[in-house]
């Protein structure tokens, strides 16, 4: 099979040195102006690529790995218990699992997919996620669900119509169901149904009557009131300032981008960004590469999709990095750019007025987003040859993909289709270059990749965990690449006035600190200074961005002391105070190689016996013995790692997380391990907030081991900590916040109110 390295390392032989830039255009009709054999065999290796990728499944092997799994999953559901809620809500759960495995397993097998997801609605349904079922009864029809039992369906939809309060959608299911010739079981639910629809009426005309608005596309950018754009021509070029005084934790504005893509695609909806949390509906045409959380998702994406689908069946996307998010910037805009490049006679004539148009000032609070993103930066001018040929590839890759895969170009509409092609390529190409400096990513907190959603031990109902299980909401990954461009116009600083957060497609921007009228704000474009050394900095900018910053954490006489801070050692035989000389040196626990940490004063190296001590009993926190043992080596650590050191938060955070869950899994606990936990825990918090921010999602991920031990009545908050607990939960994206605000009522404000109410009758 080709690889794309191999490809692209012989296609790079075929093509010229380019000497000297021009812009995207003359880069992309470099490729096809090659000598007539050079040029065959160029598009040849193309072709070849895109044939070579292609992922044939075979369809009867995935049907059987689907049966097998719906019908594990109907053993489990047929034989819940009907007395023991607890075992029932256990194999109701399992049973969705297994029906969810059906559908990814099945393909596009209608036959399997239409049991799987009928199935699985049932489960949904009675475990009380009501939105999720309906939509799979809606699959489970669209899929070709035997007409002879399809009012099974309809029934099922009806029922989490009523718990939906949808009048309009019960009263058509059950003018449905009235024409069908019903058994008495069904006969009776109808009834039932029809009953609940008369009393949803009812209400609705005793509330007042709003007008029906019809469906608003939501506003991609909110803006305050407390920031404007200058244009400046010199190097500084376009940036952002204050027109008041901002106090920190004040939104600046809101931007809601148009494109974006998955870092975890089988975790994230295509079309909205939020986590799929309990019921993914694949897209069954690219081996359940994209999902979404619900079937309206997939109506909205689905015109973008039919140009990816293809591309995702192959896996091409994965192999292109940055590319993909260039191509799905043109899928979203060409239709805006479209009308500059129609009026051109020639391709370099139509490219010329869209570059004139990128050169332009506008209002950039009111511009279109599409404009916004055709007025990005792009460093390609700077870029060393060999990585302008491979984006230069990368994006002739994608245009040709779109020729040859997808009916791209009849949608576009376009004639002189070879023109066209060097237009698209020289978009996906210019895409590229810019979001290479101006792209975002965004982050969010996940469950543990050791765990699936529907474990019977997390759920006590929809979005309400059990005791206990907040912990393993611990884990925060980057989610989504977005092309955010009126976010880009902040200018770079490694002491950031900003802090971001995210909500599927959304992100707010927030005031880190309080920033001061006719100040600048500042993003920061990598790790920032307490996170890493000044020539690390330098060393990503340089390479990605093209420059060298000169901010104050740069240029003072210690740019590196608040990030050696947290990386300071005691020797163990001088004990000399120092920090690591190399750069591979500060995180060494997290490379599998076995680097020599020296004194740089005795060049001792360090034995760190302490390490694999502490590390060894993670395993097995589950004895009390080595609970104890694990606390003591903790508290050790103080000799040898100075203050907040990454490595001890590292330690702290991984002993909290795995004595917490030796308690889910059963292990007993006493006022020694809760004592010893919140210890551990304060010093982790305090931290993480000085290295991270309290506000950032590493520390709310932490937050879930507060909220555990405030929850069991082992962690004592005060009214402070518990406000601050509240504030950093409204940080959090809508689908996760709906389960740490339940978590947070459900246990830590009853105990909470409850310990209130004591403490006020012990004062009485």
């Amino acid at each position: 099979m080709l690889t794309l390295s191999k490809v692209f390392g012989e296609q790079n032989e075929l093509v010229p040195f380019i000497a000297s830039y021009k812009n995207e255009l003359e880069t992309v009709k470099v490729l096809h102006t090659l000598p007539a054999a050079k040029q065959q065999r160029f598009n040849e290796l193309t072709h070849e690529l895109l044939d070579s990728l292609d992922d044939v499944h075979d369809l009867k092997a995935c049907a059987e790995r689907s049966r097998s799994n719906r019908e594990h999953g109907n053993a489990v559901y047929t034989k819940r218990s009907k007395t023991n809620e607890s075992d029932r809500r256990e194999s109701l759960l399992l049973a969705c699992h297994l029906y969810t495995q059906a559908i990814l397993q099945a393909e596009n097998v209608h036959e399997e997919l239409c049991l799987g997801y009928a199935n699985r609605g049932m489960a949904l349904q009675e475990f009380g996620l009501y939105k999720e079922a309906y939509d799979d009864c809606e699959c489970a029809l669209e899929y070709g669900y035997p007409q002879k039992l399809q009012h099974k369906l309809i029934m099922r939809q009806a029922h989490c119509a009523w718990q939906l309060g949808d009048v309009h959608k019960l009263s058509e299911h059950l003018s449905w169901l009235e024409q069908q010739q019903l058994n008495a079981g069904y006969v009776n639910q109808l009834e039932q149904l029809q009953q609940q629809l008369t009393k949803l009426q009812e209400q609705q005309s005793s509330e007042p009557k709003e007008e029906l608005a019809s469906e608003q596309v939501p506003s991609l950018l909110i803006l305050g009131k407390n920031h404007k754009i200058s244009a400046h021509s010199g190097i500084k070029g376009r940036h952002m300032v204050a027109t008041q005084s901002i106090q920190s934790g004040d939104i600046i504005f809101k931007e809601q981008t148009a494109c974006f893509v998955p870092l975890e695609p089988g975790l994230i909806c295509q079309q909205c960004a939020a986590s799929v949390l309990y019921a993914p509906i694949p897209c069954s045409q690219c081996h359940q590469r994209v999902v979404y959380c619900s079937r309206r998702c997939r109506q909205l994406n689905e015109q973008i999709h039919s140009y990816e689908c293809a591309g995702y069946k192959k896996n091409l996307f994965t192999l292109l990095g940055v590319s993909h998010l260039a191509l799905r910037m043109v899928l979203c805009y060409v239709q805006e750019w479209q009308t500059e490049l129609v009026r051109g006679s020639s391709v370099q004539e139509k490219w010329k007025m869209l570059m004139d148009k990128a050169r332009k000032c506008y209002d950039w609070s009111s511009a279109s987003q599409g404009l916004l993103s055709l007025c990005m930066m792009s460093h390609l001018d700077k870029a060393a040859s060999e990585e302008l040929i491979y984006y230069a590839l990368c994006a002739n890759l994608l245009q040709v993909y779109l020729h040859k895969c997808t009916n791209f170009y009849e949608q576009l509409g376009v004639d002189a289709r070879e023109d066209w092609d060097l237009l698209i390529a020289a978009l996906i190409l210019r895409c590229a270059g810019q979001l290479l400096c101006n792209g975002h990513v965004g982050d969010t907190i996940l469950l543990r990749s050791q765990c699936h959603m529907m474990e019977s031990k997390l759920w006590r109902a929809p979005f309400r965990l059990h005791l206990g299980q907040m912990h393993k909401f611990d884990s925060v990954a980057l989610t989504t690449a977005l092309n955010l461009p009126y976010l880009a116009l902040c200018n770079h600083a490694c002491a950031p006035s900003i802090r971001l957060h995210c909500d599927g497609r959304a992100v707010s921007c927030l005031a880190a600190k309080q920033i001061e009228a006719d100040e600048e704000i500042f993003n920061c474009y990598t790790l920032d200074y307490r996170n890493s050394s000044c020539a690390m900095r330098q060393a990503q900018l340089q390479q990605t961005f093209k420059f060298r910053c000169k901010c104050i954490n740069c240029t003072g006489s210690k740019p590196d002391e608040i990030f050696l801070s947290f990386n300071r050692y005691r020797c163990e035989f001088c004990a000399h105070i120092f920090v690591p000389s190399k750069q591979e040196e500060f995180k060494w626990w997290e490379s599998e190689s076995n680097l020599a940490i020296k004194c740089s004063k005795c060049q001792a190296t360090q034995l760190f016996n302490w390490y694999g001590i502490l590390r060894n009993t993670l395993e097995f926190c589950s004895e009390q013995q080595q609970r104890r043992k694990a606390y003591k080596a903790f508290e050790e650590l103080d000799t040898w790692l100075l203050d907040y050191h990454s490595l001890k938060l590292h330690l702290a955070q991984q002993l909290i997380a795995a004595c917490l869950t030796a308690k889910a899994n059963g292990a007993t606990f006493d006022d020694i391990d809760y004592k010893q936990l919140s210890r551990i825990l304060d010093h982790l918090l305090a931290g993480v907030a000085a290295q991270h921010g309290a506000d950032s999602m590493t520390y709310i991920s932490h937050l879930t081991y507060l909220m555990d031990l405030a929850a069991f009545g082992k962690y004592k908050c005060s009214s402070e900590q518990l406000r601050a607990v509240r504030t950093a939960i409204n940080y959090l994206p809508t689908d996760t916040k709906r389960i740490f605000v339940n978590y947070y009522n459900d246990f830590i404000e009853q105990r909470s109110a409850a310990n209130g109410n004591a403490n006020a009758n012990a004062n009485a």
